[in-house]
């Protein structure tokens, strides 16, 4: 069970990596088109990780209950 908790970890580390990647090609553009694709990409990477986080949670409470 402790391998699923890891991977849910590793996979909001990899929603965070996203979200500053999208970021720094947004600060590098002039093009208003491209800003907002990658403000929106931004966007959808933080939703990603707080649904991660959500689950993470609920599957840590999942297995301390059945302690």
């Amino acid at each position: 069970m402790k391998e699923i908790l890891d991977g849910i970890l590793e996979a909001i580390d990899d929603e965070i990596r996203a979200q500053k990647h999208y970021k720094m090609l947004f600060e590098k553009t002039d093009d208003p088109m491209a800003k907002k694709f990658f403000e929106q990409l931004v966007t959808d990477e933080e939703n990603h990780e707080k649904a991660l986080r959500n689950r993470y949670e609920a599957f840590k409470k999942l297995m301390n209950a059945d302690k």
